[in-house]
């Protein structure tokens, strides 16, 4: 057996298993270089920042691996900017918005949910609601870039779609499994948004559709309804004060709604309109980080493009 193709293809590209290891250690060191001193020397512990630094790292990752790996620009993972981004930045949180508006619609309409507004003035409301949109689009960012970028993408490449956006999921929902209040029932949702934003990336190859449904999930949840977030408040962020009853199965309880049913039924329901949209479809001529002859299709997407 010739060493060379343990490492490399019929093609002479490295193994989709290497690029995504090499990509891991490169994101390690990039992480711990730009969060350490942050961390111990200058004492930083806020949330906001610590992912600020870290979506920088995986930029910076992404754009080393994909330049010198791939030969191919940063924009390649699907951070292009043409004439669908802005459609599909609008598409995807108008989804997110009417997803956890069912949720509070449903849960408000039964009785589970009680909620009042912040006492502040306008000028310290628009303030908090500027610094949320800003605080939320870079935790979303950084989560789309890590997870449907460069290393969804590698994997598509390997192993296919189906099992890459399930083995992601798992990896995202793992990366949750710490939040407070953390149970079964919000671990699978997590699983389960994450599938469902890697078929919105399938279906345009950009970030921007899932980017804009996971951001608008997340400040509507937070900022808008006052829930918890992945079991996490992020009071200074809030514009209501919410008070939940009802069976936590249904409401998620202290893990906000990721955590109960209604967000199952949305997720999925979600899930459903991005597979059977025909209005969905990547950019013509966009670059990805395939070589032009690998054709890769899923059969239960491509043929909504096609029909």
């Amino acid at each position: 057996m010739n060493v060379k193709y343990i490492f490399k293809n019929q093609f002479d590209e490295l193994r989709a298993g290497w690029q995504i290891a090499l990509f891991l250690i490169v994101l390690g060191a990039a992480t711990a270089a730009l969060t350490l001193p942050l961390i111990v020397f200058l004492k930083i512990q806020d949330t906001f920042t610590l992912a600020a630094a870290s979506l920088v790292a995986a930029v910076i990752t992404t754009f080393l691996v994909t330049k010198f790996v791939n030969r191919k620009p940063l924009t390649a993972v699907g951070l292009a900017i043409n004439a669908h981004t802005m459609r599909e930045l609008g598409i995807g949180c108008l989804i997110g918005w009417l997803m956890m508006t069912a949720i509070f619609g449903i849960q408000y309409l039964s009785g589970y949910v009680k909620v009042v507004a912040v006492e502040v003035t306008w000028t310290e409301g628009l303030t908090m609601f500027g610094i949320a949109i800003v605080f939320f689009a870079v935790a979303a960012m950084f989560e789309e870039v890590l997870f449907r970028g460069y290393l969804f993408q590698t994997l598509v490449r390997g192993i296919r779609f189906i099992p890459a956006a399930v083995l992601v999921g798992v990896l995202f929902g793992f990366a949750h499994i710490r939040n407070p209040n953390a149970g079964a029932f919000g671990v699978v949702n997590t699983v389960l948004v994450s599938i469902v934003f890697c078929i919105a990336y399938w279906r345009t190859r950009g970030v921007w559709l899932p980017f804009g449904i996971h951001f608008a999930w997340n400040f509507s949840q937070t900022t808008l309804f006052g829930y918890p977030t992945s079991g996490m408040h992020f009071t200074s962020y809030e514009l209501t004060r919410l008070t939940q009853f009802g069976p936590e199965w249904m409401t998620g309880g202290a893990y906000g709604p990721e955590g109960g049913a209604l967000a199952t039924l949305v997720i999925l329901l979600c899930g459903v309109y991005l597979v059977l949209s025909r209005s969905l479809h990547p950019f013509e001529g966009i670059v990805t980080l395939e070589r032009k002859d690998e054709n890769l299709t899923v059969d239960f997407l491509e043929r909504r493009k096609a029909a």
